[in-house]
């Protein structure tokens, strides 16, 4: 999958588990941050950098839907290794905290 291809899977399967997905600019002022998962008012969303680079968005939502229980929906098989190979990635920092 290229990189585009892996951002649509991903954004498709963030709406799929109703999680509202935002691009945004978020480096004004003193946040410099990627990207992020939060809750507001009982619905779960996510905000991520809008001047990021595809790869990097693809990147940054794999992170943060690692962290997301998936089990509920379909995901490519290629879509459920990455995100897969993001949780065990995470594992050793969860481990450290």
């Amino acid at each position: 999958m290229n990189d585009e291809a892996i951002l649509q899977a991903l954004e498709d399967a963030a709406e799929r588990l109703s999680i509202k997905l935002s691009y945004e600019d978020l480096r004004k002022g003193e946040v410099t941050a990627r990207g992020g998962i939060f809750q507001l008012r009982g619905e779960r969303r996510i905000i991520v950098h809008k001047g990021l680079p595809v790869k990097d968005r693809a990147e940054v939502l794999t992170d943060i839907l690692s962290g997301v229980d998936t089990s509920s929906i379909h995901l490519p098989p290629a879509l459920r290794e990455r995100l897969e190979k993001a949780r065990e990635k995470a594992l050793p920092r969860a481990a450290e905290a």
